[in-house]
Formats: structure tokens, sequence, C-alpha cells
């Protein structure tokens, strides 16, 4: 028994080593592999693209060079030179904070969901399906998945009153937004940053890419729902059980019943202005093709509004902003930190030696089959980087010239990396919201993958499939 109890408190005791480190190993590791891995380059040429003159791989013209180890003043600069690298997304990234802050404390999502469990009354099974597909759209065109946190302490005490448990409640909170934001349309950390750097237009392929949107929320929902159905029918079937009682009474005890919020008019017309805005804010973005700092603009300009129409006053507005900038803060530094690693790597002249090997190794399949290939590599990197635009950044300029030289369109190359990149995102515990979230929740980690593991296998069907026929069929 004491041995037992040892085991336990070892494992309550163990800690994931912070991204930030996990991250500098991989810096130093790189740096490393620049004194091992022989350098070498490709020959480049500049041609005119959608975003101007680039200096373009050409394929087949690989060569050793000289080798060029990095010192210890390049580990120093690295990181600032990889901040001034991802400035761009590091830019919008703290803007789509900026925004979700201000709604967020405007207590505009709390009005949404109130509305919304009024609206379907005693039609109980509609409210999770109805939020996954909101939550999802909304994901789809502009991201944040870290926004669980906020849907969860709201959804836990509506699904309790409807029946359901704690896990169904995570669930909607988690893959709603994660897997809208996943298979989003409109993403700048992952699709709009892979296609800048596979330099084919922001944005392009978007029916494509919603057309699979739809297929996997489709099946998401259904998966959750037979779940919740079984929990409904038999509570002791409930994945979360022996947990419900006491989140239940914590939550009854500490924010009350939700249903009996009020809300100002001032609010109401706020809630009203984005529905309003949004929508155009999507609209400019895929029609004329706004860049990062154009897009991080747009999204504060939508929060400001939306809050100053909910009655706070300057300084209230000022100090969500700076709240809502925090809450991404990580996100965004991690954007610099992670494109560090690709700093290195181009100093120490080691990329395209991986691309040249890369390629060999896959240069026997057929491209369709390669394309897959970097979607469940990009799943299983996302150990060490959770995080769309970290993973983007340090993996598309080696993704992108792979694609050029193995046959690959670059729209099938930008799926395999957003798509693979972040389905695994609610799957590892380097996630650094998705552990919170779980943990808001009390939900224990091995049950939240014994839930998830075979949606996310089904997804990665799914999404292999959609792969093999984008690549087959050249759809943009």
């Amino acid at each position: 028994m004491t041995e037992k109890n040892n085991v336990q408190q070892k494992k309550k005791g163990f800690k994931m080593p912070d991204i930030y480190i996990v991250l500098a190993c991989f810096i130093l590791v790189m740096a490393a592999l620049t004194y091992i891995v022989p350098a070498g380059n490709y020959e480049r040429q500049m041609m005119q693209t959608a975003h101007g003159m680039q200096n373009l791989v050409v394929a087949g013209t690989y060569k050793e060079v000289a080798q060029s180890p990095v010192g210890l003043m390049d580990l120093i600069t690295a990181v600032p030179a990889g901040l001034e690298r991802a400035s761009g997304i590091v830019f919008l990234t703290f803007m789509v904070g900026a925004c979700m802050g201000l709604i967020k404390r405007a207590g505009l999502i709390d009005l949404g969901v109130q509305r919304l469990s009024r609206a379907v009354g005693s039609s109980s099974f509609l409210v999770a399906p109805i939020l996954m597909v909101v939550l999802s759209l909304l994901a789809a065109f502009i991201g944040v998945p870290e926004l669980s946190l906020a849907y969860l302490p709201v959804f836990l005490p509506l699904f309790y009153r409807l029946g359901y448990d704690g896990m169904t409640a995570t669930a909607v909170a988690l893959l709603g937004p994660c897997l809208g934001f996943t298979f989003g349309i409109t993403i700048p950390g992952s699709v709009g940053m892979g296609q800048v750097i596979a330099q084919i237009p922001m944005f392009s392929g978007s029916a494509f890419r919603a057309g699979v949107l739809v297929l996997v929320i489709v099946v998401a929902i259904a998966y959750v729902m037979i779940y919740a159905s079984r929990v409904k029918k038999n509570p002791t079937a409930s994945l979360t059980y022996d947990t419900d009682n006491e989140i239940k009474a914590e939550l009854l005890a500490e924010q009350g019943d939700k249903k009996d919020l009020t809300f100002t008019q001032r609010q109401i017309w706020a809630g009203c202005s984005l529905l309003v805005l949004f929508p155009i804010a999507i609209y400019l973005i895929l029609s004329r093709g706004l860049g990062f700092k154009e897009i991080g603009g747009l999204f504060l300009f939508i929060g400001i509004v939306s809050s100053a129409i909910a009655g706070k006053g300057p300084q209230q507005i000022c100090d969500d902003i700076n709240a809502g900038m925090r809450d991404l803060m990580v996100g965004a530094l991690l954007c610099g930190v992670a494109s560090a690693i690709a700093v290195v790597m181009d100093k120490g002249n080691i990329t395209d030696t991986i691309v040249f090997f890369l390629s060999n190794a896959l240069a026997s399949l057929p491209p369709a089959v390669s394309a897959i290939g970097i979607f469940w590599e990009q799943s299983i990197f996302n150990f060490l980087i959770p995080g769309a635009t970290a993973l983007t950044v340090l993996t598309m300029p080696v993704l992108s010239p792979l694609a050029s030289l193995l046959d690959i369109s670059q729209q099938t190359v930008v799926s395999a990396n957003a798509w693979g990149g972040q389905l695994t995102d609610i799957f590892f515990p380097t996630s650094g919201f998705f552990v919170a979230t779980l943990v808001i929740a009390k939900v224990d980690f091995f049950k939240w993958l014994r839930f998830y593991t075979p949606l996310m296998l089904i997804l990665g069907v799914i999404a292999s499939a959609a792969l093999y026929i984008q690549q087959a069929f050249n759809i943009a």
C-alpha cells in the first residue's frame, strides 16, 4: 500500500517542462546539428509571386558547401532574430488577444450562451450540436482555441442542468473551437502564415477546406452526441461520474446558476454589433486579401466598438485590452522563440540539407501518399511545438520546398501542415490551454484520452483521404 502511495505521489509530482524549455532544448539541438549535419544549399532564383518577388528553390540543384556551425553570438541573437522574423504573426496574436479580451470581459460570451439556451428551450439535445457549430465556425475564421478556457465555466452548469456530464461539457468546449481551428478556413497562424511561406495567395483554397470542415464537424457532433445520449440514459456510464457531484457542488457555491444572469440593453446591442461586424471582417479578409497588420487592426477595432457599445469606459477598455493581450502573450512570444529554431538552421546552412534528405526519403512514394506522410509527421511533431504559428514558422520553410521537389501542390502541403499540426493540440499534455481546460473541469487526462483518441483517429483518416483527393485532383 505504501509503495502504491509513493508511486501516486511521484505521478502527482511529475511536471512537463515549460514549452520555453522544450524550445530552448530544440534550439540547442539544432545548433549542435550544425556541427554534425553537412551544410548544403539549393540554388534559388527570384520569381514574381502573389506576394511580390520571391527567392524560390530550384529543384535538383542541391550541393554541399563549407561547414558553418553557429557560434555563441548566433545563439544569443537567435531569439531576437526569431521575433523579428515572425513579427507579423506576433503582432496579430496580440491584436486577436485584445479583441477576445474585450468581448469576453464585456460579458458578450455569456450573453450569447444564455440566449442560445433559451432559444432551444426543452430541446436539450440541440444544445451541444448548436454550440459546436457556432464555436467551430468562429474558430475557423479567427482561430483562438484558447477560448475553451472561457467557454467551459459557462458550459459546465448548463450541461449539468440538461442531464449531461462534465465530459460532455468539456468535449463541446474543446472540440468546437479546436476542430474549427484545426480545419479552419482563414486561420492566420497556420493557413495564412503557411500560404505566405508557400508563396500562394493568402486564404486561397477556402472552398475545399470549408467542405472538409463541415464533414469533420458533423462527425464530431455525432461522436459527442452518441456518448452524451448514453450518459443521459445511464449516468453511471459517464467517464466523469466520480467527479461530477463534487464539481456540481462547487459550481453552485462559487458561480451560482448562470440562467439567472441579466444583461443590460447596451450589452444586447453590443452582441448584435458583433453579429454584424464579424461577417463584415471575414468578407474583407477574403475579398481584399488583407495582411496580418490589417487583420490585427480590424480585430482590435471590432473589440473596441463592441466593448464601447456594451458600456465600457475608456479606462476599462484599456484595461481589458491589456488583460486580453496578457492572455495570449505566451502564445505570441512562442512564435518568435520557435522561429529562432529556423534562424539557427538557416545560419548553419542545414535547412536545405534536411529538405534534401527528406525528399530522398519520400521520393519513392506517390505525391498524394507523401502528403499524407507530412500530415502524420506534423501530428507527432506537435508534441514538441504545440502551437499553430510556432509549428508553421518552424516547419513550413522546410515543407514548402520539399513539396516542390516531390511534386506536391503547395495548397496540399499547407493543408497537411494545418490539419496535422493542430489535430493533436488536445491530445498531447504539452498544450497549455488544453491541460488547463481539463483542470477546470476536473477531467482526468487519461480519461480524456480514452474519450478523444478514437475520434482523433477517425478525423485523421478523414484528413488523409481529403489530402489524397486534394493532391490527386490538384484542388486549389
